[in-house]
């Protein structure tokens, strides 16, 4: 009997059916792309897992990793699941004081990172260099361990696998420390497995048939979720991006079936298809409906420059798309879907279904998972998708895990009657009338300016709101040119303040803008992940961002 309970016997499978078939395809250096078969990817698994066994990993123990998207993460995060170890990724660009906190509640028993600077980022104080390898020293060991054969680990590997228990906790995601001391949320296989499921069969996602582009960090449930769980189930060979610079130039050598990306990431495609495209596109764009003649000859070019002209799915997650970059996607032929959810829900709450009506819902959730409103407005889920509790936090665990299997989101919503997402319990603005006003539909209604990249509102205990508004790369880089247009970390260009004055007026006479947003000021940066102003999906952090512009909030409210 085939047995497919897990993505880990499912990749089994995929060697044993089509062992040489593509599976894993990585940049060597500038001569092409490479790939690793179907066969050699289940092979390599069961090696590493083994190998993990000779360095005295046990089962239960935590191995951290830390490295860019690679065939390398993935082979080894399977194979520390398939020794019944748990893994831990690490996200790119993570604070100290956090990967300190992450060491300390969970003490690794092995680090693998992907070079020499990845081990020396700060924050690996108190684990024992021994234990820190990088992935070359770990392959150099394994040549020192016992050669196995295919008949060899074919036998190692079912054994492996007839141990699996998939309710066992398989990895650890650190939730963001921006609201405290990280959390680890425990997840098991069965989860993984479960939304792959519900995902392959709510999309019809066609069953070998398929191309994949991993650049999301792999920390996170996300890229989990699609390079892990939905590439193994419907057995789609995965491209990985070899650098953040290089994401258009692959991005057209890949030409992905399926894209999973944040909505920065969609804005920054829409971006590159608008600089520099002739008056012809843009006036394509302008009109309500363009005619199947020109959507063919002319539009269906764009997608091909940007590499999507092969996309069948297209997918946002990790935050709200903004409804008008999905529109204006839809008008050069491609449909985003949405998937909404988070760590404690294994990725997946509800998520639409083409062809979308709308961009300002969420969706619905699919059958498997129950969602409803309390009477405070947050959003509750209950379903196998629900994670297992926090690593050594019982009293965490509580706080958001109701003892009827009800989790708390922390989200407010509505249903009408698909799920509308109105804001973080925690993001409220009280402001000094007593009045409670949620800061996220007024930052998605200012992202819809066409000049705007990202807004973040502000205001608690004051009379009104404030809008910290940033600039579109092309839009800032034109303004450097304009003398006086940027004085320090603000622009002052009047001709533009009045334009984006007017706009947010026109917003609000629409109803599209639910609050008047009198107070803004528009910065000459964009919110940075490096300042941690931006979390690891691209979501702002309220908290950093006030504290990095602290300064021009409180000039603002001391006018009158």
């Amino acid at each position: 009997m085939r047995d497919n309970s897990t993505i880990l016997h499912r990749l089994k499978l995929w060697a044993h059916d089509q062992p040489v078939s593509q599976a894993l395809c990585f940049r060597e250096d500038e001569s092409g792309w490479s790939s690793i078969s179907a066969s050699g990817y289940w092979r390599q698994v069961v090696r590493f897992a083994v190998a993990l066994k000779d360095f005295g990993v046990q089962r239960g123990d935590r191995v951290f990793l830390y490295a860019s998207n690679s065939p390398e993460w993935v082979q080894w995060e399977l194979a520390v699941w398939l020794s019944g170890a748990i893994s831990v990724g690490v996200p790119p660009h993570l604070g100290a004081d956090e990967l300190r906190s992450m060491v300390g509640q969970s003490s690794p028993a092995l680090v693998l990172v992907e070079s020499d600077a990845h081990r020396a980022t700060p924050g690996w104080e108190s684990v024992d260099p021994s234990l820190m390898l990088t992935f070359h020293e770990v392959l150099e060991r394994m040549l020192g361990l016992r050669g196995w054969s295919d008949d060899e680990l074919e036998e190692r590997g079912s054994i492996l696998l007839s141990r699996l228990n998939p309710d066992d906790t398989a990895m650890i995601l650190f939730t963001s420390g921006s609201m405290g001391t990280p959390k680890g949320v425990k997840m098991g296989l069965s989860q993984l497995t479960f939304v792959a499921d519900v995902l392959s069969r709510e999309w019809r996602l066609p069953y070998m048939d398929g191309r994949l582009f991993s650049f999301l960090p792999l920390a996170g449930v996300a890229e989990k979720i699609q390079t892990l769980a939905v590439a193994i189930n419907q057995r789609y060979p995965v491209w990985f991006n070899s650098s953040y610079e290089r994401f258009f130039p692959e991005l057209r050598e890949v030409r992905p079936s399926l894209l999973l990306a944040v909505p920065r990431v969609w804005e920054r495609i829409k971006e590159e298809a608008e600089n520099g495209k002739p008056k012809l596109f843009q006036r394509l764009m302008e009109v309500e409906r363009v005619g199947r003649f020109a959507e063919k000859l002319y539009l269906g070019q764009v997608r091909e420059q940007l590499g999507l002209d092969q996309l069948r799915f297209a997918v946002s997650g990790a935050a709200k798309l903004p409804p008008t970059t999905g529109e204006w996607f839809r008008k050069i032929g491609i449909d985003i879907q949405e998937i909404y959810g988070m760590n404690e829900s294994c990725g997946l709450i509800a998520l639409t279904h083409p062809p979308r009506r709308e961009y300002r819902s969420v969706g619905r959730a699919p059958v498997g998972i129950e969602l409803r409103i309390a009477m405070d407005g947050e959003i509750l889920l209950r379903g196998k998708n629900v994670f297992q509790g926090y690593w050594n936090n019982e009293e965490a665990t509580r706080e958001v895990l109701l003892p009827d299997g009800w989790l708390k989101t922390g989200d407010l919503g509505e249903l009408r009657p698909e799920l509308m997402i109105l804001g973080r319990n925690h993001d409220i603005i009280k402001l000094s009338s007593g009045r409670m006003v949620a800061p996220l539909p007024i930052e998605n209604a200012l992202k819809e300016l066409p000049e705007i990249s990202n807004a973040c509102v502000v205001g608690e205990g004051k009379s009104s709101v404030l809008a910290l508004l940033t600039l579109k790369e092309q839009v800032l880089v034109d303004l450097r040119f304009t003398p006086g247009a940027i004085e320090g970390l603000t622009v002052e260009d009047e001709t533009l303040k009045a334009r984006i004055r007017s706009q947010i007026r026109m917003l609000y006479e629409q109803k599209r803008l639910p609050e008047r947003v009198d107070r803004f000021v528009i910065l000459s940066r964009d919110f940075s992940q490096d300042q941690k102003e931006l979390k690891q999906t691209q979501k702002i952090d309220r908290a950093k961002i006030q504290q990095s512009f602290r300064h021009f909030i409180d000039l603002q409210f001391e006018v009158s």
